[in-house]
């Protein structure tokens, strides 16, 4: 009687572990490294070409030359961004989907006032949908 108890035990311990380890981790699906590379740099671009804008713009004066340069940089950004979103939209990022991620990239862009970015963006994302 004493043998099965400890056995018994450890097959428990065992099943808890197993039971624990698969609640562990990511959600599926995740991206791919490769494409969660790309993501990270389309994000992370994204948001630094917008706080550009909103520098460029803070005060008064003609800034078109400014934010034609901005918009070329984040349209940039936006092509890998659509490069993710056309192989799985559903992907997951930094608990987002890729389609989230894209609408939430629109409004960014159209609120930092670069709006053929954002119009790409949008474009590329809606149309697939």
């Amino acid at each position: 009687m004493r043998m099965r108890l400890p056995a018994r035990s450890a097959a428990t311990g065992l099943a808890l572990v197993a039971l624990l380890a698969a609640g562990c981790g990511a959600v599926p699906p995740q991206a791919p490294l490769a494409y969660a590379k790309k993501l990270d740099s389309a994000t992370s671009g994204i948001s630094t070409v917008c706080g550009s804008a909103y520098q460029v713009t803070a005060f008064p004066g003609n800034h078109t030359s400014d934010l034609d340069g901005l918009e070329a940089s984040a349209i940039t950004y936006v092509r890998k961004l659509e490069t993710v979103f056309h192989r799985n939209r559903e992907w997951i990022y930094q608990g987002d989907t890729v389609a989230e991620i894209s609408s939430d990239a629109v409004a960014m862009l159209e609120s930092c006032g670069l709006h053929r970015a954002a119009t790409q963006l949008r474009r590329a994302t809606t149309a697939s949908t």
